[in-house]
């Protein structure tokens, strides 16, 4: 009997920690992989498998020391199968819409953001994967050089010189 009250515990508190974790990275793993992505829907259907994977994991009873880390690393991993299973396509200016509140700017105004976003978005693709990779982390997720440099596995220096370089190449290439 106490051997059977002792999983249903665990059950429970396996899955509070993984719906604690839904609530607290689900809309940064979404927003990172929408950057890597071709479209909001694939963007969906990765970061939904992103967290089924992360729930198969825990169920099989294994481990996970750091969170989000591990939501980073599998979403990163689907991202890589996506594109080795599809080729690349152009992004369209309708599915970059979602993120903008309209409300908020006037429908000029919305439309320079648009077509911001999608430059920089283009742009961003044409970076080397580790450059727009950390790019997105620090400026799209918004995660601190220490995340950074835990998810990466790169020094503190190495995180500041690859921001730094990224962002002197965008600026190159945007201003071309």
């Amino acid at each position: 009997m106490k051997k059977n009250y002792k999983k249903k515990n665990e059950e429970m508190s396996l899955e509070n920690m993984f719906l604690q974790a839904y609530d607290n990275y689900s809309a940064k793993i979404s927003r990172h992989i929408f950057f890597r992505v071709d479209g909001k829907e694939t963007a969906e259907d990765l970061t939904s498998e992103t967290f089924f994977k992360t729930w198969q994991y825990l169920r099989e009873g294994k481990k996970i020391k750091n969170i989000a880390g591990f939501l980073y690393q599998v979403a990163n991993n689907l991202i890589i199968d996506h594109y080795r299973n599809k080729s690349k396509k152009p992004i369209s200016l309708n599915e970059i819409a979602e993120p903008i509140d309209n409300s908020k700017y006037s429908n000029e105004d919305t439309m320079d953001i648009k077509i911001d976003f999608a430059l920089v978005k283009k742009h961003l693709d044409l970076l080397p994967d580790i450059y727009s990779r950390i790019i997105i982390y620090r400026f799209i997720d918004g995660l601190s050089i220490a995340e950074i440099k835990e998810l990466t596995g790169k020094s503190t220096v190495n995180v500041y010189v690859i921001i730094h370089r990224a962002i002197k190449i965008l600026r190159k290439n945007i201003n071309k």
